[in-house]
């Protein structure tokens, strides 16, 4: 059944209603973790006074537990549905975000909430990775994919700037709040119509074949430990140049609607030139433009760099995603989104145990960002 969801001269066909429903569950969720997620790093940093490389450690921690617990979550996906699967996760990250809440005076508690976070992530994307595998026109998997990007990006544009005045005012805890109330809306649009779905049985060993068979793709994958340091060192870095929470928002809102429309463009350009040539083109100017960050000092430098960060990044993270999620339906996808999700987990824990160990000796955010940008050639082995 298809969803009457069609932007003129934009989609060659009418998106099917799964589709529809993920777009309208990706607004809802990504508004709400856009009101916290720039900040959470900060409140750890802020509120809690962890340092940089216990901010770090603590992400470690998240993505320890969750290569051991995605496959949890791909078997659950694979009994119980993918929109069943990205529902079961709603509870998680509300907990998660209360957890660190009740850590407020008692900081080193935060660690507790580690394995919930990871919990949330094990369900949430092995959901959301096997819809549009499953659901996406083959035609224009770019496409969707990129207006996917774009209603993130675009969620991300309202969330920073309600978050930041949130914070500035109210306090951090009022964010929190405000965002696990609106996290909460996310599971509706995705269990409104029972998931027509066939169980089937996923064994890990099908997961584990995909690393003998793609090894090259494993090493790209793990190119995602760059991000991991852009959701925590960066957002640290930010804070201390502007000194404010609602100007952090600020940019971050401000960037995020520079990538809303990029993601548009580049989804369309996705599905008709080389998506390989994609990705090396945007992973060479990741990290060119992790490098920038070196010389931003103000207000106006640290947008520059973090906008067109974020244009570099869609260059090679719309094709990468396109290939993956083709990949995965012309295989088994369950198996391929597990393989996908423990890969870079894989990355990012070593580019958090690495950073932690590098900024302990150099106490320089420099050396985090010529680590994001060696990570960030990794893609090229896509």
């Amino acid at each position: 059944m298809l969803l009457n969801f069609h932007l003129p001269h934009y989609f060659h066909k009418d998106v099917r209603k799964e589709m529809g429903e993920l777009y309208a569950s990706s607004a809802i969720s990504n508004f709400a973790l856009a009101v916290i997620t720039i900040f959470e790093p900060i409140f750890l940093y802020n509120v809690l006074h962890f340092s940089v490389p216990k901010v770090l450690l603590f992400m470690a921690l998240v993505y320890g537990f969750y290569i051991v617990l995605i496959p949890l979550g791909g078997k659950f996906a694979s009994i119980y549905g993918y929109r069943h699967c990205i529902a079961i996760s709603v509870p998680f990250q509300i907990f998660y975000w209360l957890a660190l809440l009740a850590s407020i005076g008692h900081g080193n508690a935060a660690f507790l909430a580690a394995p919930v976070f990871a919990l949330q992530k094990s369900f949430y994307w092995p959901g959301f990775h096997s819809v549009i595998a499953r659901y996406a026109q083959t035609e224009q998997v770019g496409r969707e994919f990129g207006a996917a990007y774009a209603i993130i990006s675009l969620a991300q544009i309202g969330g920073p700037l309600l978050g930041g005045i949130l914070s500035q005012y109210f306090g951090m805890p009022a964010a929190f709040l405000a965002a696990a109330i609106i996290y909460c809306i996310s599971a509706v649009p995705v269990l409104l119509a029972p998931e027509i779905f066939v169980p089937k049985v996923y064994k890990y060993r099908d997961t584990w074949q995909l690393y003998k068979d793609f090894p090259k793709k494993f090493l790209g994958y793990a190119g995602f430990g760059e991000e991991l340091l852009f959701l925590t060192a960066w957002p640290i870095f930010i804070f201390i140049i502007v000194k404010d929470y609602k100007d952090t928002g600020l940019l971050a809102a401000t960037a995020s609607f520079v990538a809303a429309i990029i993601a548009l463009f580049l989804g369309k350009i996705t599905d008709t030139y080389t998506k390989r040539v994609l990705i090396k083109i945007g992973a060479f100017f990741s990290a060119v433009f992790w490098l920038a960050r070196i010389f931003a000092t103000n207000f106006i430098t640290t947008f520059s760099a973090d906008s067109l960060s974020k244009v570099a990044r869609e260059t090679f993270f719309i094709p990468l995603s396109t290939l993956t999620y083709l990949r995965a339906e012309a295989t088994h996808i369950v198996p391929y989104a597990v393989f996908f999700e423990q890969s870079l987990a894989v990355g990012k824990l070593l580019a958090a145990l690495l950073g932690a160990l590098l900024f302990s000796l150099t106490g320089s955010f420099m050396v985090l960002f010529i680590l994001a940008a060696v990570f960030s050639l990794f893609y090229m082995y896509i």
